[in-house]
């Protein structure tokens, strides 16, 4: 019977006390929890709601839905998009902004950082 440890490093699972607080990790959380929203939708009417609480805009306009990257209850001031109003074009937009995240470091957001600050 293998121990949780063991399971652990099996799966590359690193145990953390805190979750991760530089920008690209909250990015990069935020990115997931966007996708894992999304995998549960079946329609794009499934986008709408009454605030914006996800990355996607809660309505469409002429067809198509702004995607703004965000962490801390804001957006990232430049990394956003307009997406065709479909379940594919948003998440092809969220997985694009995650595939930038994930080359990026915590020095990449040091502007993003610094306006937050001035705020």
């Amino acid at each position: 019977m293998p121990s949780l440890q063991d399971l652990m490093k099996k799966h590359n699972i690193t145990p953390e006390d805190s979750p991760a607080s530089g920008p690209r990790a909250k990015l990069l959380y935020q990115a997931d929890r966007m996708l894992a929203e999304l995998d549960k939708y079946k329609t794009e009417q499934e986008l709408d709601g009454p605030n914006t609480q996800y990355w996607w805009a809660p309505k469409s306009v002429n067809g198509k839905r702004r995607v703004s990257a965000r962490y801390g209850g804001k957006v990232v001031e430049g990394l956003a998009k307009y997406a065709d109003n479909t379940l594919d074009s948003v998440r092809a937009t969220v997985t694009k902004f995650k595939a930038l995240i994930e080359e990026s470091n915590d020095e990449t957001w040091a502007d993003e950082e610094e306006r937050r600050k001035k705020k």
